[in-house]
């Protein structure tokens, strides 16, 4: 944190304006200045004072270069280089995204934050010359549910929709401004959009289908505010409002001009590759996907399962026997559960010509109109699906046709860290047939990327807009390529986060943490696959050649080539809980330890900086302070620029919480062994770590929510049961000075006879005994898991902290990666 210390130096009291946030179940939300009135808010002045040198490909300065600073986001900031390529930014009161572009060369995305201050940031253009092109390819996107109707969250306290029904154009434009000038800084971009456009009511949707994906049509306008030239629709949501809905999609999207690939109303139109001139070059995209609702079908109860006494109303269906059957198909008429219907016509389709499947399957969903197909095929529309013989036909044939092929893929599992079995398979198969990239889709996590025979498989890159809950769905990327011909220049990552479900680009650590947890995925030598019994795991996998991180003004650029691995040790007094001395973009991999635990933050998001470039001064990111008395504020901070500060008065109290559970996975790799699989890690324990200080009659608390979430079934919903509810007090003298606070739990703590808890919630409360003003400063806030550190030895991660479990002094060797150029 050398960086930061000199920023406080520079600049101790950086106004950073608090926003208050109502409670919001998963969300903060801004309240405005007028409803603050007697808010906890700091006072004093500070700027970001950043300048540019602009260079081209051979190093020479670039004069007249343009560099726009997107802060205010409404009224940019335009500046033009000198003689010698330098461009002074005015002050910025926070990180921003600046947009470097000359005469020849291609348009830079620029995040500039805090540790660019006082500095000139270096930005080499790429000249044009050549047929050179860029392309930004991003994950999933939408506008509709929690975006558009806040009732859909949970205890939420936001009454007005991000973006409301009467103005629902102007409200995706809002969600996506501060990411939109980045995306726009290439000559291709592509999104992947996981809903339907159409304004049919909700009765319009697939029946039966669990999650259904609707956004206004006006909100096409978030794509065209992207400048998104093509969207991908190879997904498990572009049919759920039927074919129907899939015709909605396309006529919003043309009357966007926005172009479109991977959906169609037969399995043709929905195959057809996206074709078109970049910079010169013929460029092919395809797209597909395997998620194509089978699994599903299959997951209905058997007619020997009995219906559940408190089964759903709205599952009832499940378990009716209904009257179908199809004699040509060799299927009798019979009363069956949809189960069995499903089976019965999978049983027969492959003996069938393609119309007789056709008819078949429209008989059949005549009586069963929950069964799901979200692919084009069996005579409607959908989704183009992955067929390894059609599509690697199709791939080759786009080969040839254009010397740059894409192609898109939506497979593998959801919120799992490494990528499936399939999408690996299915991806190599792509780029053997002739595809130069992968660009996949649907975890709704960031999942690592590897290089197969010289080609880039990007095998998830989160959510780009989206309005999932999950804390783990927060942290995401967009893909920058570089192009000459059909040449691989640079590839690079941009790393953004979903702060109240609006994507913006971060910086500093947040961007550091980002970018590892890619570069750690990439490195994992694991793969996720599905059990015989139903249920989600890792084993180990061939080894590839993993894409490898360097960290580059708050990027990550992606290269082939491994750094060095530097060996360390730390030493650890009996019983001590200290931090390895590793940035947050560090990799970290135990090579011993006795009677020493390695860690990692599960949280991420307790050190209260400002690091987001969305030319705002963020309040605590990823936090729901719940009143007026609570909030981020600069000063003397634990560590940085900024901590937080809760204050009551007259013997009130105040509370305040992460915006989302945090998950504890039990284990993280395994292996099958007979048939089962069997974990190959130590068992895990968890801390809260912080530093704290109080005034001498604040009385600070944590209470920790354990529950178990349970989304195994996709024929039901999710369910959600708290496993325990327990406090434990925080004990710190009131002598003004910051303290460490650990606060272990153990398994023990979170289950309760068979249930075990997998997501905590923790709860910083604190109270005043006396009439008057009391405090509590919080800052280095981790909630971490524990492993034993000589059974961690396996595998790189991103740990950032060690435990003496002995009551003698302990050593931790370990080897660190740094994002760093080889």
């Amino acid at each position: 944190m050398r960086i930061i210390g000199t920023l406080r130096r520079r600049w101790p009291w950086v106004a950073i304006p608090l926003v208050v946030a109502l409670t919001a179940g998963a969300v903060v939300y801004a309240v405005s200045d007028a409803d603050c009135d007697g808010c906890l808010r700091p006072a004093g002045g500070g700027d970001i004072a950043v300048s540019f040198k602009v260079v081209d490909d051979s190093g020479d300065p670039l004069e007249n270069a343009a560099v726009t600073v997107h802060s205010p986001l409404a009224d940019p900031v335009r500046l033009t280089t000198d003689d010698d390529g330098v461009a002074e930014a005015p002050g910025l009161p926070g990180p921003a995204m600046a947009v470097v572009t000359a005469d020849g060369h291609l348009a830079e995305p620029v995040p500039v934050g805090w540790s660019d201050s006082g500095k000139r940031v270096d930005v080499r253009l790429f000249s044009r010359a050549g047929g050179r092109f860029a392309v930004h390819s991003a994950g999933d996107a939408m506008f509709g549910r929690r975006y558009a109707d806040p009732a859909q969250e949970e205890s939420s306290g936001r009454s007005e929709p991000l973006i409301p029904d009467g103005d629902a154009a102007a409200g995706a434009e809002r969600v996506v401004s501060a990411i939109a000038p980045a995306f726009a800084a290439a000559d291709f971009r592509t999104v992947n959009v996981e809903t339907v456009l159409s304004d049919k009511p909700d009765d319009a949707a697939y029946p039966g289908k669990r999650y259904i994906l609707r956004s206004a049509q006006p909100t096409v306008a978030g794509l065209k505010a992207l400048s998104a030239d093509l969207a991908v629709l190879a997904n498990n949501h572009s049919r759920d409002l039927l074919d129907a809905g899939v015709a909605d999609t396309r006529a919003a999207l043309s009357g966007a001009g926005i172009a479109m690939v991977g959906a169609g109303a037969n399995a043709t139109e929905a195959a057809a590759p996206h074709r078109r001139d970049v910079g010169g070059t013929g460029v092919g995209v395809l797209a597909y996907t395997s998620v194509e609702g089978s699994f599903v079908n299959e997951s209905f109860p058997g007619a020997d399962v009995r219906q559940p006494a408190d089964v759903a109303e709205a599952d009832r269906w499940q378990y009716e026997a209904r009257t179908w059957g199809y004699p040509e198909g060799g299927v009798p008429v019979a009363p069956r559960r949809i189960r069995e219907a499903w089976e019965r016509f999978d049983a027969a389709e492959s003996r069938l010509p393609a119309d007789r499947v056709a008819a078949m399957w429209a008989s059949m969903a005549e009586v069963y109109p929950e069964v799901q197909d979200w692919v084009a095929r069996r005579g409607h529309g959908g989704a183009a699906l992955w067929e390894d013989k059609g599509s690697t036909a199709q791939i080759r044939a786009a080969a040839e046709a254009s010397p740059l092929v894409m192609v898109q893929l939506h497979a593998g599992f959801q919120f799992q860290d490494a990528a499936s079995d399939n999408i690996r398979e299915v991806a190599r198969k792509a780029i053997d047939a002739g595809a130069d990239v992968v660009v996949a889709h649907h975890p709704h996590v960031l999942q690592g990327l590897e290089w197969y025979k010289g080609k880039l498989i990007a095998y998830s890159l989160g959510n780009f807009v989206f309005e999932q809950n999950f804390l783990a769905t927060f942290a995401s990327a967009f893909l920058r390529t570089v192009w000459e011909g059909d040449q691989l220049v640079e590839a690079r990552l941009y790393p953004l986060e979903l702060v109240d479900y609006k994507p913006v680009p971060v910086t500093d650590s947040a961007a550091e943490r980002v970018l590892a947890r890619v570069w750690e995925r990439s490195l994992l030598p694991l793969e996720s696959y599905r059990t015989d019994s139903g249920d989600v795991r890792t084993r180990p996998r061939e080894a590839g050649t993993p894409a490898q991180v360097v960290l580059e003004r708050h990027t990550g650029r992606l290269v082939t080539d491994a750094t060095a691995a530097e060996s360390r040790e730390q030493d650890i007094a009996p019983g001590a809980v200290v931090d390895l001395p590793v940035p947050a973009s560090a990799l970290v991999k135990p090579t011993g330890g006795d009677g020493v635990d390695i860690g990692r933050d599960l949280y991420g998001w307790g050190h209260f900086e400002d690091e987001t470039a969305d030319a705002a001064i963020s309040d605590a990111v990823h936090w729901s302070v719940n009143s007026k008395r609570e909030g981020a504020r600069p000063g003397d901070a634990a560590r940085g620029l900024r901590s937080l500060r809760m204050e009551v008065r007259d013997g009130d109290s105040v509370q305040t919480r992460p915006i989302a559970r945090i998950p504890l996975p039990r284990h993280r790799a395994y292996e099958e062994k007979r048939g089962k699989a069997v974990p190959t890690d130590p068992q895990p324990s968890y801390s809260l770590v912080a530093k704290v200080r109080r005034s001498a009659t604040a009385t600070p608390e944590v209470r920790f929510d354990v529950y178990h979430f349970d989304d195994s079934n996709p024929a039901e919903d999710p369910t959600s049961d708290v496993v325990a509810t327990f406090t434990r007090k925080v004990d710190v003298p009131a002598d003004g000075q910051w303290h460490q606070v650990v606060i272990d739990l153990a398994l023990s703590d979170l289950d309760s006879g068979p249930s075990k808890g997998n997501m905590v919630m923790p709860y910083l409360k604190m109270t005043d005994s006396a009439n008057r003003t009391g405090w509590l400063d919080v800052d280095e806030l981790r909630f971490v898991e524990w492993r034993e550190a000589k059974g961690s030895t396996a595998f790189h991660g991103a740990y950032s902290m060690a435990r003496n479990r002995s009551g003698a002094a302990a050593a931790l060797p370990y080897d660190v990666l740094l994002p760093k150029a080889p």
